[in-house]
This record gives structure tokens, C-alpha cells and sequence, in this order.
């Protein structure tokens, strides 16, 4: 009988870890979400995403974002357009490289906002020409996307390969001329929003911070060129770390059934459970072999 216990453990954790494989991809935490406004009227509606809410996301193609009604994901479309928008200023430092005849000009922004285009004032002197590139690494081992700063010329430069990133630096060549003086430089994206079909009533979430998070598959970009031209656009705000509770949002739509496998507190329960399950049975399969020795 007890050669026959190491084998019934092995079935029983086999039978564990597929009950625990199949548990759904909604116990995956989110870190951030922000809640958008009451909902009045069923329909599609456009929904601004902000820098701020934008440098929660894990990448610079913004796949982890997601609309909640409550454990219910809503299917949208990711949309950029023109204007661009300027994220918030970053910490400018500046030095002048005699070695390497180059300026650096360090940016250090409070989160990791996604650059995407970058401006320029240079103070003086009145004619130059130099060459710049936008970069992460300052090794030189990246191969880097050069502009062209000529005086006369709009000093506006978009990066080819967005950065999303804390901090970042602007390399301009002088070559044996004398450093520029830089006076204000700008970062700005594109305004990027989503577009939604919302329900009158329901209360709705944006959620996003998953790392590798895989972006999603929906109907709704099929449609993209037969959506109407004009579209109400919401903001959403209250950005919070989650989960938590969002101040000012409306009251929550009625109960929906739920089931053991879409219940968060059922999901979480079930997972402890399996864990101490695992242990005393490890626990008591390491004592019978001693008693067997």
C-alpha cells in the first residue's frame, strides 16, 4: 500500500496544477486603472488618454490597456491622430563634451512618458547647422536616427521609433564649432484615444500595467472606416494604483451572475487553497519515506 502512495500524490498534483491552469487570465492584476464618467446615452464614444495614463502602460504600443465593465473586457479601437500633445516638462541638464565635440542635454521625466516627437529653441548663435539624435543609450552602440537643426528651419523632429522611457538624451554635434545654446526644449505625443461602444447605466474602468501583456483581438476595428464622423469624447481621470476604489464615478450597474471561475475572491481562495494543499500533502509524503528508510 505505501509503495502505491507516491503515485496517488503524483495524479493528485497533476489533477492541482491543471485546476490551477485553467483559472482565467483575470487573476492577473492590473497595476493602474481610471474611471471614466457616467454614462448617459448608449452609444460609441471617443476616450482620451492622457500622458499621464499613457506612462502607466507597459510599452510604446499601448497593448495592455483594457475597458472593464466590471470582470467584463469592452472591445475598442486605438486610434492616433494629429495634434500632438505635450507631456508634462521634463528636468533638463546640459553639458558640453569637448572629447567627443558633442552637447548632451540629459531629460529626466517623473514618469515614463512616450516621446515621441521633440522641440527645440536654440538662443544662439544666429547661423548653424548641426546634427542630433534622440537616445536611451549613450554607449553609441544603438545606431541612431540623425536630424538635421539648421537655423531658419523649424526645430521639430519626429522619432521614427517612439521612446517610452524616464529619462532619455539629445546629442547634438558640434564638430569644431562652439556649442549651441539651447533654450527650451518641449516632448510631445500624438493624441492617442480609444473608441468604444458603452452602455447607458454601466460603470467603466481603464486598466493597464501588465507587462507582455499580448494586445487584443476585437470586432470593432473591422468597422474603423464605417464609424461616424463625429463622436462624443470622454476624459478619463482619477488615475489610481489597482486595485482600489475610484472617487466620483457612478453607481455601480446591477449584480451579474458570476461563477466560481470569474469571481476574483473565488479565484484567490481557490489559489491559497491549492498552495496549503500542496504543502501538507509534500509534507506527508517526505514522512513516509523517512519511515519507510
Amino acid at each position: 500500500m505505501k509503495a502505491r502512495r507516491p503515485i496517488k500524490f503524483i495524479q493528485l498534483f497533476t489533477f492541482l496544477s491543471i485546476i490551477t491552469g485553467i483559472l482565467p487570465a483575470s487573476a492577473q492584476q492590473f497595476t493602474w486603472q481610471a474611471g471614466l464618467p457616467a454614462i448617459n446615452e448608449t452609444g460609441l464614444y471617443n476616450i482620451t488618454l492622457h500622458p499621464e495614463f499613457i506612462a502607466k502602460s507597459d510599452d510604446t504600443a499601448l497593448t495592455d490597456i483594457r475597458i472593464f465593465d466590471r470582470e467584463t473586457a469592452v472591445s475598442y479601437i486605438l486610434r492616433r491622430d494629429t495634434p500632438y500633445v505635450m507631456v508634462p516638462s521634463p528636468v533638463i541638464t546640459t553639458r558640453n563634451d569637448a572629447a567627443s565635440r558633442t552637447t548632451i542635454i540629459q531629460l529626466q521625466f517623473k514618469e515614463e512618458y512616450l516621446v515621441e516627437q521633440v522641440k527645440l529653441t536654440v538662443a544662439i548663435p544666429a547661423y548653424f547647422k548641426r546634427y542630433l539624435y534622440v537616445t536611451e543609450d549613450t554607449s553609441g552602440l544603438t545606431p541612431p536616427q540623425e536630424f538635421a537643426l539648421v537655423s531658419g528651419q523649424p526645430a521639430v523632429f519626429k522619432l521614427y521609433t517612439p521612446l517610452k522611457t524616464k529619462q532619455c538624451f539629445i546629442i547634438i554635434k558640434n564638430e569644431d564649432n562652439p556649442a549651441l545654446q539651447v533654450k527650451d526644449i518641449t516632448v510631445w505625443q500624438q493624441h492617442i484615444y480609444l473608441t468604444a461602444w458603452l452602455e447607458k447605466g454601466k460603470s467603466y474602468l481603464l486598466k493597464t500595467g501588465v507587462p507582455d501583456l499580448p494586445a487584443p483581438v476585437y470586432d470593432l476595428p473591422y468597422f474603423a472606416n464605417k464609424l461616424p464622423a463625429k463622436i462624443p469624447v470622454l476624459e478619463a481621470g482619477n488615475i489610481t494604483a489597482a486595485p482600489a476604489v475610484i472617487k466620483n464615478m457612478p453607481l455601480p450597474a446591477a449584480e451579474t451572475n458570476s461563477t466560481v471561475f470569474t469571481s476574483k475572491r473565488w479565484i484567490w481562495t481557490g489559489i491559497v487553497s491549492i498552495i496549503v494543499l500542496i504543502t501538507l500533502l509534500s509534507i506527508r509524503l517526505l514522512r513516509e519515506m523517512r519511515e519507510r528508510k
